[in-house]
């Protein structure tokens, strides 16, 4: 994944949030149109991400075992703690870079969260992330394969599901679809069989 800092810089960050925002204007605009379909559209892309982060983060770049495990607990260690006195200020950047992009890794996911939910939690959605971001981290510690076990992607990983929830939540009241319409839409719909009792006692 470090391969990753050669293309992330001011604009790259901003085409893609703007990219992401598209996105989800696009399915707000979609929901209100056909709220099955992308619900079951947005799951799919969720998916299609979670491949994708879990490419970036588990497949290992050398066989399995055969790194020196290395676990950093201490949050921003790496930016502006201790460990970062003794670094060049290019290495400062790359570690930076690198948070930028751990990030923008879980912007989609919590935007497609977000949107695949009838009536979606931003909470549930931000700790099942980080779940996830802990659950990568703890597989990457037990492979030991050369990756740094560090608790800053897992900060950073939450902050972008954070950010993809907030332009998800965003999107929906743009295109005027709250997140409680679906609900109450579904509870409105009235089974045939309670109309025609109520009908009766009419």
């Amino acid at each position: 994944m470090w391969r990753i800092v050669f293309y992330v810089n001011t604009w790259t960050v901003s085409l893609f949030l703007a990219a992401v925002a598209g996105v989800a204007v696009g399915l707000g605009v979609w929901r209100r149109a056909s709220p099955r379909r992308q619900r079951r559209a947005a799951r799919l892309l969720w998916g299609a991400c979670l491949v994708a982060a879990l490419a970036a983060t588990v497949v290992p770049d050398r066989p399995i075992g055969s790194g020196v495990p290395y676990v950093a607990m201490i949050p921003g260690e790496g930016l502006w703690g201790s460990a970062a006195d003794s670094m060049f200020a290019g290495e400062r950047h790359m570690i930076l870079v690198l948070q930028v992009a751990n990030a923008a890794m879980f912007v989609p996911l919590g935007l497609f969260a977000y949107t695949a939910a009838r009536a979606p939690s931003p909470t549930v959605i931000v700790l099942g992330c980080t779940a996830l971001s802990v659950t990568i981290e703890a597989v990457q510690l037990v492979m030991n394969a050369g990756r740094v076990v560090d608790v800053d992607d897992v900060i950073f990983n939450t902050a972008g599901a954070l950010i993809g929830c907030l332009l998800g939540s965003a999107a929906w009241r743009v295109t005027g679809r709250g997140a409680g319409q679906d609900v109450r839409r579904h509870a409105a719909r009235t089974h045939p069989l309670r109309s025609w009792l109520a009908q009766l006692r009419d």
